[in-house]
Order: C-alpha cells, then sequence, then structure tokens
C-alpha cells in the first residue's frame, strides 16, 4: 500500500505491506510556503525505488482528502487518482484530521488543524493500540466553540498540528506537533482501510468542510485589475 497526504504543510508518504502495523519505508517534508506537494510524483518515484518495487507491484493506495490547505489536498487527490486509475487500484480515502490524530499518543484527544480565518479543523479520536477510532463528525468553526462541543468535560488533549492552531486550548492539556507524520498516516489509512473505506478513484473526493474565499464571494485578488490598451 502507497499512502499520502499534502493537506498541511508537511507532506507524507508511506509504503508497506496494508496489513502491517509499520510502514516499511517513508518521506516526510515540510515547507511553510505550501508548496511541498509539487514534488509529490518524483518523490512517490524515489520512494518505490527504494524499497524496489515498481508501481504495478501495490494493490491499494491511501490517500489524504483533508481538511486542510486547498492546493495540497487537490494535488494529492488528483496523483492519486491518476496512479489509481492507470494501475486498477482501489484508493483509501484517508482523514486528515485522522492522521494527525495517529501522529500521538493520548487515548482520548481531539486533532486540531489551522483551517485559518480565526478558526480551526477539529474531530475526536480515541486510541487503543495501534487502532484509531474516530469519535465524532469532523467540524470547522472557532476554536473554543469547537472545543467546547466535542469535549464538553475538558477531559481531552489537544492535538494540534503548529502550537498556534489550539491556541489556550480552553484550560484543556495541549500537544504541538509538526504535522502528520508518517506513523500517524499509515494508523490512519490501516484504520480506514480495515473499516472499509476503500473506494474506486473516480469517488475520490476532498473534504471541505466550509466553502473557498471564491465560494463566499470575499477573494481579494493578489494583483489589481490590468485592462490593455489593445481592447
Amino acid at each position: 500500500m502507497l499512502a499520502l497526504d499534502a493537506s498541511t504543510p508537511r507532506c507524507v508518504l508511506a509504503v508497506g505491506p496494508a496489513d502491517a502495523l509499520a510502514p516499511t519505508t517513508t518521506w516526510v517534508h515540510e515547507d511553510g510556503a505550501n508548496q511541498v506537494s509539487a514534488e509529490l510524483d518524483r518523490r512517490i518515484v524515489e520512494l518505490l525505488d527504494r524499497v524496489g518495487i515498481t508501481p504495478r507491484a501495490l494493490t491499494r493506495l491511501a490517500c489524504g482528502v483533508g481538511p486542510g490547505t486547498f492546493t495540497g489536498t487537490r494535488v494529492a487527490i488528483a496523483t492519486a487518482k491518476g496512479l489509481a486509475l492507470g494501475l486498477g487500484l482501489p484508493v483509501v480515502a484517508v482523514s486528515t484530521l485522522a492522521a494527525t490524530a495517529g501522529s500521538a499518543d493520548p487515548n482520548d484527544m481531539i486533532a486540531v488543524l489551522d483551517a485559518r480565518r480565526g478558526e480551526v479543523y477539529a474531530a475526536r479520536f480515541a486510541r487503543e493500540a495501534e487502532r484509531l477510532y474516530a469519535r465524532s463528525p469532523e467540524l470547522c468553526g472557532e476554536r473554543s466553540s469547537v472545543f467546547d462541543t466535542l469535549d464538553p468535560d475538558r477531559t481531552c488533549t489537544l492535538v494540534a498540528a503548529f502550537a498556534s492552531a489550539a491556541g489556550d486550548g480552553g484550560g484543556r492539556t495541549c500537544l504541538a506537533i509538526d504535522g502528520p507524520n508518517a506513523s500517524g498516516l499509515w494508523r490512519a489509512a490501516r484504520a480506514a482501510h480495515f473499516d472499509g473505506a476503500a473506494c474506486p478513484a473516480s469517488d475520490l473526493a476532498a473534504t471541505y468542510l466550509r466553502a473557498s474565499y471564491a465560494e463566499l464571494g470575499i477573494n481579494t485578488p493578489k494583483r489589481p485589475t490590468f485592462k490593455s490598451d489593445l481592447v
């Protein structure tokens, strides 16, 4: 199985037998400019070469579908779809929040990603040994409201990809990590695989928990409008 996620500034790849507790080999890279997904196809080739297999030796793919950065998520999904369609493989849709939760050790936690606009993406998970279980829907909203909805008793540990995502946590214990790691992605991919989340490549879709700036009609152009004198 090849697992990939590029929904955060950290891009993660992992390859190994689908029933293995850990991947055989991995690649992790992060870039503050959120452009690391541009190297995804080349890095997949390098990773498979490292294992000594060709793409046709793969039996399935697992792809992070967000929530997260729009561009990175779409690049990962397009890459996974191209491989799956070309090789005739099923694809397992993996939550990037689940990959974040799988990257930490607490047994009861809320995985948190920065959604910008003063909001967070978050969901509650339970961890038992190497198995990961979702305990809530995935939410997007103002952090204190989301945290209180998911954990009204304030007993969970917040696992935040980047410390700023969790804020003060409303008095909860906060664990800051640098984003999903290879072990976390693999745990989430295995959990999704065993939960029957495999689908045809054509059905793989990004998880958008809110509308984009363009859809809301509030997108601000990065450059002033230019009108040619020739038209």
